[in-house]
């Protein structure tokens, strides 16, 4: 009993200190981490390069079957589309939209969503992203509609 009970222990301890070390990795350039001050949430501007570079990997670490392998290579008439804060969800989100130039050379309607505190353990923004149009297993309904405002 009192060896079952210190490998517990000490298990619970090794646990604490993966997770510790874990955190105290330092945010790479993209993850940017928005606080404030006062209550007005924060998040980054649909244009920012940071944004564009997290809708771009939200889309390639999509499966391969899915966009059909297709990737983005560039962003360009982004818009934002609403800004909801202090609604049903106590967190901000920003609705974005913009045309995607694909990796096929096609182009097609992107919408995304920034949502704070939706990044790792919710310390930065976290995003969602649906290409209009290439969503066939309609994760984000028809026409995109969960991204959308």
């Amino acid at each position: 009993m009192f060896s079952t009970l210190r490998m517990s222990h000490l298990c619970f301890v090794a646990c604490l200190l993966a997770t510790a070390s874990g955190l105290a990795l330092p945010v790479q350039a993209q993850e940017q981490v928005y606080f404030s001050s006062t209550a007005e949430p924060r998040l980054p501007a649909c244009d920012s390069p940071a944004v564009q570079s997290a809708v771009a990997g939200r889309v390639a670490s999509a499966d391969a079957l899915y966009y059909g392998g297709r990737t983005i290579t560039v962003i360009d008439r982004i818009a934002e589309t609403a800004y909801k804060a202090n609604g049903i969800s106590p967190l901000a989100r920003r609705f974005c939209t913009g045309i995607a130039t694909l990796s096929d050379g096609s182009r097609h309607t992107v919408h995304y969503a920034l949502v704070q505190h939706g990044g790792f353990v919710g310390l930065s923004w976290g995003v969602d992203a649906c290409l209009n149009g290439l969503d066939r297993w309609y994760v984000h309904d028809a026409s995109c509609r969960t991204v959308r405002p």
